[in-house]
């Protein structure tokens, strides 16, 4: 057959055909390895085929049947369909059975006696662990190693019980710490290959950049967040290895190693193209896969390193433990500590090149092939392999790091050992899966190749470009596409366990990567690849437990090292049917050039045109293997050779720019960016002088740069010749070294080049770093002109030639390593080491930090010390994100973010006295702070800095340290530091908290674009894997004044690889502060783009922006350099100088002329005129717009905000003014009450000892105002509760919880809340600071008792705020007006500044507006009206909109004008019941009545600008304030309208007096009254809103005196007290006109004192409800030989207890987890919890006879079923739900409602659908039906019963401490009681039991019940927390479910009930404690 096929080939291609016949037959042979052939060549031999045509299958048309055959374990032909072909050409007895060679290799373990293969075992459960370990955070590499070796001695010392496990230990370290250098320095040691390295795709600009993308559009993010950006490895923990095709077996295998809660334990490998054959000599080390687990690990993040080490066993491989740790300790001994940049240097020698096929084998194949084949494809992908020989060996991975520098793709790197790697660097993502989330870029290889190909032959780089509408338009894309689309929708609606399996072997081998249609592409392809293609085009990646993402291993190559090497260079390109054979072959020869162009030899010196070119060429390449590519070259003639050379130079990246100013400090960006020098070119004469700004910048900063400029030579200077002036030391003392280097001579040796850039780079980047400066002179010929020179001056650069690496390499000892010991710390800084112990007022000052090395040491440093920690803004840690769920209250690092402006307080200022201040890094920004440190001048003062200058321009530092912060940081973090200040530190932190709110406030309550707001929003917007560089003057200041201090990172981000007491991650911030100029700065920011290789956001002022246009001009300079967004302030001018002295004191037209230079340049025509993208923003909205429209491409941007300097000055003044008064309140508040706190917050002393709360009904003299006129005569009385605050110290506090409306919140609402929150206050402390109001109530409500603030019903909130403020007014001896302002008596100090707020124009009297309904015909009410003005009220409220026409209103409110007068104020409340017509009528009939305003006119909140415009009447809101729930300042900035002149506030609606303050304050800001109003509370709220009023008014009228603003009294909505018939109290609050006035008023002390005073009416106040007295006691239950002694807790039955509620809890938990939900549902439930088996005091024995009857529990028992014994306790969920069933008969004879929290659930759920006789109805939270995949249910039952055994064998604390890792409890882990609830988790009473109800319950052993959820009987309630995904889409899936019709037809509707879903705000898993109140309300209405 082979014969035949041959014959007809023509003669062309019949000759490349023996060649490679002969080829194929040589490898074949040579793959006999121990003297057994390959199987598959034996096969080859008997049946008579050549070896090749064999193992490509079927290479002849007429055989294409055995193209779909394949061998099976014998060696034998098998079909498609499992037949055994029969045929004696086929068997020989010679054939080795049952294996091939190659497999029995595997089995063998012939990697190494060392290597743990994970293949081979029977079992596909997981491991019995699976576990990852986060250690402390170490500054270093070695640091690290160390706390991994001790971690694996302590698990050696106590090593693990199980026979199988993975355990993974991780240290974070800085981010500065690349993957890929840690990897090239690790020593070429057996124990630490393989090796490999990968690195995705970069996605910057978008999520992903796919054609073609599946998945949940909304969650595609997700996908690619938190993503490594290089993970690099060494040695194997894991290896899976074999032979045969990759199948599910295989990946069970790996998968049995992985887990979702161990993330990063991944397997890294690749898999062959085609599987199905037998690797050829080159790949067999390969094997047909290849996948390892790394033993030792460097995961490189966004902000972030990881070094870990892993280890694994398996009994069941003959893997023990033991073996297993030795291992891991000895590659932990051989590991490198170093990291150095990898070096991108390739010396090599090619001395052969060839093609397989080759060209003329190709042609004919193709033309031959391809009318054989007709029309039956579409496409076909074609591959080519060129094989490259050199004499010299390569460094693989300085390959890596070049292609790496050159095209951010996906990059891999797999090298087996030194000889053996596989890498590459391909575009094409084949797919990447993060949960049930995939996406695949498989579908973009099918573009149209006729497009144009551009070749860059200066990089060897080739790239195709095509348009998206080529994309779209292409028919073959369309129909990769659809057939795409259709098989992954198939898998992704039914994900498997096997899922990821599934996924690989769909988008492997598709239409995509064969053609279409793929049987014919792939038969045409065998015809054509006549080599073996091993891994490439394979699948290339990595498999985790959670997430997996793979590439096409295209654009990659195979290198193989022994003498020389070769290297296999793997190519494909797309034919179809209309291409040439010859554009195919090109194709291919541009695909290879870019890695051929890497490989090519340096050029030989002798070869060079000149003298000047060598000298030149010498520089460039020094340069180069000293690590500085970067060259930024200025146009000129005399600087041509060095131009030429770095352009030619393959490994430089050249950037020019017209500008030579510009330029250099382009170039120090790029080295302050990347932290090595940039080289700047330039030619001579004035092109030097432009330098000079930027070397200045760089000599003051310490930036290292190298100048290398162009000069005349010396026969031509002082003689007038063009372009010449002197240029020796023309940078004077600014530069750390200069040299003259002389005219290129041959008569010099070459070397003395070379020497000279060595020792220039060395002082350029040894400490002190800095400029240097080479000056160059150049004679003619400056171009490449050929003369003639001697080659004498080559001598001794053969070395230099045959080498990679620099002719002198200089090496610096550090000063301070981090490995000194710590007696030699004590010896060296013991002086200052005594003072650091000896502090007591601590603070630790953060200043400019260059690396992430630095930053991070100096955040260990301060978690170290304890001290209050002082960022500047370029610390990067002022500017910081939270990267973890701790607790804000377990965080031990106190950050003073705002001291700047806590400073403006002359009182802090006089109190704040550091002892010993610590600063680390020189310079800050703040001048306050350099003042304060100046004027206090604190007896020690350190400074650590790296360089030796002074930077001390106060004269105060008592010790300067040079050295390292990373080494001084390890050596102080190895002493000991007492944590001995408490006080000074939480008061600093007090201070900063309130200031810091109020600087937010000021900044959200502005609606205009501010300046400050600017630097807030653009703070708030950077992202961890940006870079943040601030211009100087104003951009720096506002953003170390008003940045945001912190923000939280995503959720999806991985919080728990990072140290939990290290949860902050720092920003990259950088700026030019050395010499601080304004030159420079846009060209300094685009370099440090390049330099850091991040995207930039860069804020600048406008004259900073217009002194730099030129820097423009590099936007069009890319070259892979991520973008930038320039934020410019555009004041028209020098802001600055308007905020200076100078404006005050200099004349006008002076400071007009010579100060702020205004200016009317446009900015937009300037970024048009460079071409760059440019948007303009007025507003807030815009500029958060724009901010994002800038980071979603990758295009650079500039977004000018258009601002103005009068009114920037204005809001920088209101700001520090209000700043002030808070810090000044705040520390009055620290002073006064010290006295209680003893310098604490909280204590005891002011604790409360309970809570009471009793029902009110008080009779009133008319329906309330509120109530529709049909139901007026039932709404005659007005119920509430009174709340009392009982402190241990004897003081009480009381409060109103009074509910409002009919439809917000009802009796049992609240009542509800109440018996929850006296469960929960019990013992709570209280403290002063709450009066402060700054969101001081809303965090003690989340972190004391443990709920969202927002969780609570508003009148409940009201009035717990009321009986707090209340209690410590009375503590302190006062009324609540005098604690809210700080002040001792309010009538004492009048007059007096005593307080921020107090001013002499105060009164201690708040006057009352009254109130009037206007039912009755005008002259009534207008006599009404007047009958109120003679009793003293001057200010009257009518309620209108009550009648049919407003024009009828509109009468009632003429008459009362008419009939009071002018001089009383009145104001109309119409309630929103007016359409906007009518309001507008109603406006029309009052417009001439004086009216102070209109209270809600309109129905809709939309039309009520429109009414302001049009009506041109005052208006008010209230019910438009009470409908905000969130963003409150946000939403409130649209009616800051001048017509809206009040806010009408009731607490009561509001929700407390904490967010009346707020909307009073944004009011006030706005010059709106402030009103606080009343909604027919009784006096107990009246008093306390009187206090209150008087609090706001007395603010405003402080805050106003500082402005000198008169502001007028306001009357406060209180005069609903008329409505009251009696009262809560025998002694109502007075409303009188006083002696000294003329009007309605109340007296602060008043109403205090009536308060105090209480004493309670009984004739309307029921006695005090009290909690429910929870029973707990045992009841036990006999069931099949088994005691069951359940621990009972029970609420009790009384005469509103109907129903009873068994409640269970959740695995760990216990009865007691339900208490606060009881408490709060006894009053209509009887509630009942229990200990489940196992769990808390429920005990469980086997013999009834044993269990000992201690009178308090009854013995129940059932039936004994003789065939169940329990010989091994089973409490599997049909068993104990039996159990379950009889307590319950036993509890009631009445039907329960079943609670079940997650296993809880879970049994709730079953009884429900499976025994529900005695069930009512079940309401289940965070429950689950059951897994219905028979895989999946072994595995998780297989993880159950390896947990259980952990559990046993770790015991409780342990494992709680391991299973609250889990990612299901994210957000309950930043939970403030989350603590506690540990606690609590580790007191059980049997762990053994624990163990067999986590195995036995497993929902891998429980019945899936979704097909029984169909035919549900009783009603059910599923309940989720919104954070928890998982749940919500269970919950989604439940409530989803249908009825089989089939089965149900017959039955009626009403058997079966919908099923009901809650999603629950603001919690995640563990709902019932993130937020239990919504949980308690949902149930008692489900119940009720």
């Amino acid at each position: 057959m082979f014969k035949a096929f041959y014959s007809v080939l023509p003669d062309k291609l019949r000759e490349s055909t023996n060649y490679w016949r002969e080829q194929s037959c040589k490898l074949s042979a040579a793959s006999m390895l121990g003297g057994v052939q390959c199987n598959r060549y034996c096969l080859a031999k008997v049946a008579g085929f050549e070896p090749t045509a064999l193992r490509r299958q079927s290479f002849w048309p007429q055989a294409s049947f055995l193209a779909r055959r394949s061998l099976n374990a014998s060696g034998t032909f098998v079909s498609t369909d499992g037949n055994r072909l029969i045929g004696s050409n086929l068997v020989h007895s010679s054939i080795p059975e049952p294996r091939t060679a190659c497999e029995g290799m595997a089995d063998k373990n012939i990697e190494g006696n060392d290597v743990f293969v994970g293949l081979g075992g029977e079992s596909e459960a997981p491991v019995k662990i699976c576990q990852t370990h986060t250690l402390p955070a170490a500054l270093t590499i070695a640091e690290a190693v160390t706390t991994l070796q001790s971690a694996v001695k302590d698990l050696k010392s106590s090593p693990p019980t199980f026979e199988s496990g993975i355990l993974r230990f991780q240290v974070p370290l800085p981010q500065d710490i690349k993957a890929l250098d840690w990897l090239h320095c690790q020593p070429q040691s057996c124990r630490l290959y393989p090796r490999c390295y990968f690195s995705p795709k970069s996605y910057e600009g978008s999520i992903v950049e796919s054609t073609s993308t599946y998945g949940i559009d909304k969650d595609m993010e997700r996908l690619h967040k938190n993503i490594a950006r290089g993970v690099a490895g060494v040695g194997s923990a894991v290896l899976f290895k074999n032979f045969h095709h990759f199948s599910i077996k295989d990946w069970k295998a790996i998968r049995r190693f992985l887990s979702v809660d161990s993330p990063l334990i991944r397997a890294y490998g690749s898999i062959r193209f085609n599987s199905e054959t037998e690797p050829a000599i080159e790949w067999l080390e390969f094997g047909s896969f290849y996948f390892v687990i790394p033993q030792i690990e460097l995961d490189e993040f966004e902000n972030y390193t990881i070094l870990a080490a892993t280890i694994a066993w398996d009994h069941s491989l003959s893997r023990a433990f033991e073996d297993s740790i030795i291992a891991l300790e000895l590659s932990l001994q051989q590991v490198s500590c170093q990291v150095m940049e990898t070096g991108k240097r390739l010396h090599l020698s090619r001395i052969k090149k060839s093609c397989a096929p080759d060209e003329l084998f190709w042609e004919a194949a193709i033309e031959e092939l391809s009318k054989m084949s007709g029309s039956n494809f579409s496409k076909v992908v074609l591959a080519r392999r060129t094989q490259i020989s050199t004499e010299t060996d390569i460094d693989c991975l300085e390959l890596m790091a070049f292609l790496q520098e050159k095209d951010h793709f996906f990059q891999f790197f797999i090298q087996l050992s030194n000889s053996t790697t596989f890498m590459g660097n391909t575009p094409q993502q084949l797919l990447h899966r993060n949960g049930l989330l995939v996406s695949t870029e498989v579908i973009s290889r099918s573009y149209s190749q006729r497009h144009t190909l551009i070749k860059n032959p200066q990089k060897g780089s080739s790239f195709l470009q095509w348009s998206s509408s080529d994309l779209e338009n292409h028919c073959s894309f369309e129909i990769m596409e659809e057939a795409m689309k259709s098989q992954m929708e198939l898998i992704c609606k039914h994900v498997r366990v096997g899922a990821k399996f599934a996924l690989l072997s769909l988008l492997h081998q598709n239409a995509a990567d064969c053609g279409h249609p793929i049987e014919a592409a792939e038969i045409f392809k065998k015809q054509i690849d006549t080599f073996d293609q091993g891994l490439y085009g394979g699948p290339v990646g990595w498999f985790g437990g959670k997430d997996a993402e793979f590439a096409l291993a295209t654009g990659s190559v195979l290198v193989q090292k022994n003498i020389g090497t070769k290297i296999f260079l793997y190519s494909e390109a797309e034919l179809q049917k209309d291409d040439q054979s010859s554009s195919i072959w090109c194709k291919h020869e541009l695909m290879a050039s870019q890695f051929e162009a890497l490989l090519e030899p340096y050029p030989q010196l002798q070869q060079f045109a000149n003298i000047n070119a060598l000298w030149a060429y010498l520089m460039v390449e020094e340069c180069c293997r000293l690590g500085i590519t970067y060259f930024c070259i200025a146009p000129g003639s005399r600087s041509s050779a060095l131009a030429v050379a770095a352009a030619q130079n393959p490994h430089a990246l050249c950037i020019s720019c017209i500008d030579e100013r510009s330029l250099a400090f382009h170039a120090l960006g790029y080295a302050r960016g990347s932290h090595k020098p940039a080289a700047v070119i330039t030619s001579s004469g004035t092109a030097i002088s432009n330098l000079f700004p930027a070397v200045v910048e760089a000599s003051q900063d310490c930036i290292p740069l190298l100048l290398l400029t162009a000069d005349r030579p010396p026969e031509l200077h002082d003689t007038g010749a063009n372009q010449t002036i002197n240029q020796v030391n023309h940078f004077g003392s600014f530069v750390r070294y200069f040299y003259n280097l002389a005219p290129p001579d041959d008569q010099v040796p070459a070397r003395m080049v070379l020497t000279t850039i060595d020792t220039a780079v060395f002082r350029a980047t040894g400490v002190p770093y800095g400029p240097v400066h080479i000056n160059c002179a150049f004679r003619e010929p400056l171009a490449g002109i050929c003369c003639e020179w001697s080659l004498r001056c080559l001598k001794d650069l053969d070395r230099w030639m045959s080498k990679s690496g620099p002719f002198t390499k200089y090496m610096q000892v550090l000063q301070l390593d981090y490995s000194e010991k710590l007696i030699d710390v004590r010896d060296r800084y013991k002086e200052v080491v005594d003072l650091i112990q000896g502090a007591s007022r601590g603070i630790l000052i953060l200043g400019d930090l260059k690396t992430a090395e630095e930053t991070w040491a100096a955040l260990l440093l301060g978690r170290h010390l304890g001290w209050p920690i002082v960022p500047d803004v370029l610390s990067g840690l002022r500017l910081r994100k939270l990267a973890s769920t701790i607790a804000e209250g377990e965080m031990n690092l106190l950050f003073i973010d705002f001291l700047d402006h806590v400073l403006l307080s002359s009182s802090v200022r006089r109190w704040m006295s550091p002892d010993v201040v610590l600063q680390v890094g020189s310079r800050l920004t703040s001048k306050r702070i350099a003042k304060l440190l100046e004027d206090c001048r604190p007896d020690v003062y350190i400074m650590v800095a790296n360089h030796p200058y002074r930077h001390d321009p106060s004269h105060i530092l008592t010790h300067r340290i040079q050295a390292s912060v990373v080494g001084f940081a390890a050596a102080i973090r190895e002493l000991h530091v007492p944590k001995g200040m408490a006080s000074w530190s939480k008061w600093l932190k007090v201070l900063n908290d309130m200031v810091g709110w109020e600087i937010s406030f000021q900044l959200n309550a502005e609606p205009l674009l501010t300046e400050p707001f600017v630097s807030r929003a653009v703070s708030q917007f950077l992202s961890p894997g940006s870079a943040f560089f601030l211009g100087n003057s104003m951009a720096i200041r506002n953003a170390d004044m008003y940045g945001l201090g912190w923000s939280k990172l995503p959720i999806s981000f991985a919080h728990d690889m990072l140290d939990p007491l290290l949860p902050f991650l720092g920003l990259k911030v950088a700026g030019n502060r050395g010499a601080s100029g304004i030159d420079g700065v846009l060209s300094t920011a685009i370099g440090y783009a390049a330099g850091s290789n991040r995207r930039v956001v860069f804020m600048v002022g406008d004259i900073s922006f217009l002194h730099d246009t030129n820097g423009l001009t590099f936007s069009k300079e890319r070259i892979g350099r991520p973008p930038i967004t320039v934020v410019v302030t555009n004041n028209h001018g020098g802001g600055i100088f308007s905020l200076l002295p100078i404006a005050d004191t200099a004349p006008r037209t002076v400071f007009r002329n010579f100060f702020s230079t205004p200016h009317d340049v446009s900015i937009s025509k300037l970024c048009l005129a460079h071409r760059v993208n440019h948007m303009l923003v007025r507003t807030k909205e815009e500029l958060e717009s724009a901010l994002l429209i800038s980071q979603e491409g990758k295009l650079d941007w500039v977004i000018e905000v258009d601002s103005n300097i009068e009114e920037n000055i204005t809001h920088h003044r209101v700001i520090q003014q209000s700043a002030l008064q808070v810090a000044e309140h705040a520390f009055n508040i620290l002073s006064r009450y010290s006295e209680y706190t003893d310098m604490e917050i909280n204590t005891s002393e002011i604790c409360v000892l309970k809570m009471e709360y009793s029902r009110y009904r008080i009779p009133l003299f008319a329906p309330l105002t509120t109530a529709s006129k049909k139901n007026q005569s039932e709404e005659t009385y007005r119920e509430g509760f009174l709340l009392t605050l009982i402190l241990y110290n004897g003081n009480k506090g009381y409060g109103e919880v009074a509910p409002v409306g009919p439809n917000s919140e009802d009796m049992l609402d609240v009542e509800e809340q109440l018996r929850f929150l006296a469960y929960r206050t019990h013992n709570m402390s209280l403290g002063f600071l709450m009066s402060l109001l700054n969101d001081t109530f809303s965090g003690w409500i989340w972190r004391d008792i443990g709920i969202p603030a927002c969780s609570l019903f508003p009148s409940v909130r009201c009035g717990l705020e009321m009986g707090v403020l209340s209690a410590l007014a009375a503590t302190r001896g006062g009324n609540i007006a005098d604690l809210l302002l700080g002040t001792k008596n309010l009538q004492n100090v009048l007059g007096k500044q005593e307080s921020p707020y107090i001013s002499r124009n105060l009164s201690s009297k708040v006057q009352i507006c009254a109130l009037l309904d206007s039912d009755d015909p005008p002259e009534e009410v207008a006599l009404a009206a007047a009958k109120l003005v003679e009793q003293g009220f001057h200010t009257v409220k009518l309620k209108v909109a009550r009648r049919s026409e407003p024009l009828e209103d509109a009468a009632v409110i003429r008459a009362v004008r008419q009939k009071v007068g002018h001089l009383i104020e009145i104001r109309v409340d119409a309630n929103r019941k007016w359409t906007f017509s009518q309001a507008m009528q109603f406006a029309t009939g009052v417009k001439d009545c004086n009216l102070q305003y209109i209270e809600e006119p309109v129905q809709h909140p939309g039309d009520i600008i429109r009414f302001c415009d049009e009506s041109n009447m005052f208006v008010a809101l209230d019910e438009t304030i009470d409908d905000i729930k969130d963003h409150l300042l946000d939403r409130l900035s649209i009616f800051a309208h001048p017509r809206i002149v009040a806010t009408v506030m009731k607490p009561a609606r509001l929700g407390g007096f904490e967010r009346v303050a707020l909307i009073a304050k944004w009011a006030n800001k706005h010059g709106k009254m402030a009103v606080v109003s009343a909604a027919f509370e009784s006096s107990v709220s009246l008093s306390v809103y009187v206090q209150f009023a008087c609090f706001i008014d007395n603010r405003n009228i402080g805050i106003r005196a500082s402005d000198k603003t008169k502001t007028p009294r306001i009357a406060h909505g209180l005069g609903t007290y008329s409505w009251l018939r009696d009262d809560v109290m025998k002694e109502k609050l007075q409303f009188q006109v006083y002696p000294e006035g003329d009007r309605i008023e109340v007296d602060v002390n008043d109403a205090a004192t009536i308060l105090q005073n209480m004493v309670v009416n009984p004739d309307t106040v029921n006695p005090s409800c009290v909690g429910a007295k929870i029973k707990s006691y045992k009841m036990a239950v006999l069931y099949n030989d088994a005691c069951f002694s359940f621990h009972v807790m029970d609420t009790g039955i009384n005469d509103q207890t109907e129903k009873t509620v068994l409640f269970l809890h959740g695995f760990l938990g216990t009865g007691k987890d339900w208490l606060p939900i009881m408490e709060a549902l006894s009053i209509s439930v009887r509630c009942i919890s229990i200990d489940l088996p196992g769990h808390g005091k429920t005990s469980v024995q086997k013999d009834c006879n044993t269990f000992q009857n201690n009178g308090n529990a009854q013995i129940l028992s059932s039936e004994v079923n003789n065939q169940s014994n329990l010989t091994e306790r089973n409490f599997s969920i049909e068993y104990l739900s039996e159990v379950l069933s009889e307590l319950i008969c036993q509890i009631t004879e009445k039907k329960v409602v079943l609670i079940g929290y997650s296993m809880g659930a879970r049994i709730a759920l079953y009884m429900t659908l499976k025994c529900n006789k005695r069930i009512s109805a079940t309401a289940v939270i965070s429950g689950n039906p059951g897994l219905q995949n028979p895989d999946m249910r072994i595995t998780r039952s297989a993880q159950d019963d390896a947990l259980a055994e952990l559990l046993l064998s770790t015991g409780i604390p342990s494992f709680v401490e391991m299973w609250y890792k889990k990612e299901m409890w994210e957000s309950l882990r930043s939970h403030p009681h989350f603590k506690k609830l540990i606690q609590r988790r580790i007191q059980h009473g049997n762990i053994k039991d624990m163990a067999k109800m986590l195995s036995s319950l497993s929902i891998g052993r429980q019945p899936s019940l979704w097909q029984d959820l169909s035919g549900c009987k009783v009603p059910l309630l599923v309940i989720v927390g919104e954070k928890d995904s998982k749940f919500m889409k269970i919950a989604q899936q439940m409530s989803s479910q249908k009825a089989d019709t089939q089965e149900h037809e017959k039955q009626r509707e009403d058997q079966f009930h919908q099923i009901t879903v809650l999603e629950v705000d603001e919690s995640g898993h563990a709902v019932l404690f993130e937020n239990p109140l919504p949980v308690i309300n949902a149930i008692r209405k489900f119940v009720m």
